[in-house]
């Protein structure tokens, strides 16, 4: 293969199966995209999507160099990071997946010392609340909350553990009453959060001798954004699950209190997560090891 740039494109476009997604993704135009796949085209002899208007699909010549274009590619990045990075002084583009709220309040600070400690690593950060494919999406490291529902390909190592609290506000408390007991719930007014990638309603989670309880409380608010709960939260509006990080400062100065924590469930685990590969990229391994060795102190 005479160029590799154009097979990398062929990846891109093969795993997020649009032109026009992997022109977003690696800042060109579609047209660009799209001759560089009839490069590769040209250069095998067979055709490599099927396209219609609406979608773009593998042949079966597609998804046999597919599998060699992976690893070829892999192969090259990583004879390239044996000559451009080392452990001692690592360089090049690191892309980093986290929440938007998380990456905000927490990760950001961390990225930043990083990049204080290792100044010939570029920092690219991307925060949105979305599941996202570090594969298809040129993501070298992302920040997952709760379980690893689809780990098989990527290495997972644990940051920290924290607790989601069920709150309120003093006023809301003072109107409605203090709940105690999941079935202290029934008329309270509840702020659910609701997931940008699947559009599912996240029920409030307990734990009762062992066991898990979901409650969904008569959504007073719905959200698909962590800070804007948070905010209605301390407005009064209802009762709401946030996580540690979140509510320190809300806490300490009795804007939120804490409500039936006899029933909470006791730790969420945060993981960094990075593709499964032979040879990792240094500046991925150094930063792992920076934000594993840098925990938060609450």
């Amino acid at each position: 293969m005479d160029n590799l740039s154009d097979l990398r494109l062929f990846v891109r476009v093969a795993l997020t199966e649009s032109f026009a997604a992997a022109a977003r993704i690696e800042g060109m135009t579609s047209s660009a995209v799209s001759k560089a796949v009839q490069r590769v085209e040209a250069e095998v002899g067979a055709k490599l999507f099927s396209r219609t208007t609406r979608s773009v699909a593998l042949t079966v010549e597609g998804e046999r160099l597919l599998e060699g274009a992976r690893k070829l590619l892999d192969e090259a990045e990583s004879l390239k990071s044996e000559f451009t990075d080392s452990l001692d002084e690592p360089r090049g583009k690191l892309v980093i997946s986290a929440s938007a709220v998380f990456g905000r309040l927490w990760l950001t600070r961390r990225a930043l010392s990083f990049m204080c400690r290792y100044k010939h690593v570029e920092v690219e950060l991307r925060f949105e609340d979305r599941i996202v494919d570090l594969a298809s999406e040129g993501i070298d490291v992302a920040i997952r909350i709760g379980t690893l529902g689809d780990s098989a390909n990527l290495v997972a190592r644990k940051l920290f553990s924290d607790v989601i609290h069920t709150v309120a506000a003093p006023s809301y408390i003072e109107r409605y009453g203090h709940p105690q007991r999941i079935t202290d719930l029934e008329g309270h007014r509840g702020i659910h959060y609701r997931a940008q990638n699947t559009g599912r309603l996240f029920p409030f989670l307990f734990e009762c001798e062992g066991n898990p309880i979901r409650r969904t409380l008569d959504p007073v608010l719905v959200a698909n954004d962590i800070d804007a709960i948070h905010q209605a939260t301390e407005a009064g509006l209802g009762i709401a699950q946030l996580p540690t990080y979140l509510i320190l400062d809300s806490l300490a100065q009795n804007r939120l209190v804490k409500v039936m924590e006899d029933v909470r469930v006791d730790s969420f685990p945060y993981s960094i997560v990075y593709l499964d590969r032979r040879l990792v990229a240094p500046r991925v391994r150094a930063f792992v090891d920076f934000l594993v060795s840098n925990p938060p102190s609450f």
